[in-house]
């Protein structure tokens, strides 16, 4: 019984957690945002490459490749606030902050660079996912808890007020399995997160090497 009740607590827990719904925003962010930069990537890249025999071309994909790594810098920092994880420094050098072709060249040499654009781009689809997903849960969740004034509304699909309040009981359990559903699929996207904007162990430790040498 004391494994049960542990359980129990663990699955109503989820509701009372602050986590739970900064999880819940940090997804709700992920359709506008994955949407805004998939249209800047594609947009910038697109024109960049296409004015390259005019030589406009140059300029425009050095800033966008300068914008990508700001943006990536601001999605590991939303990461670290709302999911509350934590993720390695994006830099494996410090940064002449003086000189812009320092900083760019110093941003080609970094893997976090080229992983950073691969998660942006992945953003997009992720974000979509993320949205049918919580739009789905939300509207289930909803419809079930509301079916007693529907019910009395005249507009329930059940045929008895018992029913009504049944189904809307259920809709208590449905919405709390939809929290812990969300909460996975924050941690997924935090866990990416992770791994893709920031350096990995053994970047970490060559970095250190270096400090230590210098």
């Amino acid at each position: 019984m004391t494994e049960i009740e542990t359980a129990l607590r663990e699955f109503v827990k989820v509701a009372y957690e602050k986590q739970t719904y900064m999880n819940i925003l940090y997804l709700l962010f992920s359709f506008p945002l994955g949407t805004a930069y998939f249209i800047f990537l594609v947009t910038g890249l697109s024109l960049g490459f296409g004015l390259l025999l005019v030589w406009i071309g140059i300029p425009v994909l050095l800033l966008v490749f300068l914008a990508w790594w700001e943006i990536a810098s601001f999605e590991r920092q939303m990461a670290i606030w709302l999911l509350g994880i934590d993720i390695p420094s994006m830099s494996l050098k410090p940064v002449n902050k003086n000189s812009i072709i320092g900083r760019v060249i110093c941003r080609v040499k970094s893997p976090v660079t080229w992983k950073a654009l691969v998660f942006l781009v992945v953003k997009f689809p992720l974000g979509i996912f993320s949205l049918v997903v919580m739009t789905f849960l939300i509207a289930l969740t909803m419809g079930m808890l509301i079916n007693p004034l529907l019910y009395i509304l005249g507009n329930g699909s059940v045929d008895s007020l018992q029913k009504a309040v049944l189904l809307s009981l259920s809709g208590v359990f449905v919405g709390l399995a939809s929290m812990h559903v969300l909460n996975l699929l924050a941690y997924i996207a935090g866990s990416f997160a992770k791994k893709m904007l920031g350096e990995s162990e053994i970047q970490v430790e060559v970095r250190m090497i270096d400090d230590l040498d210098s």
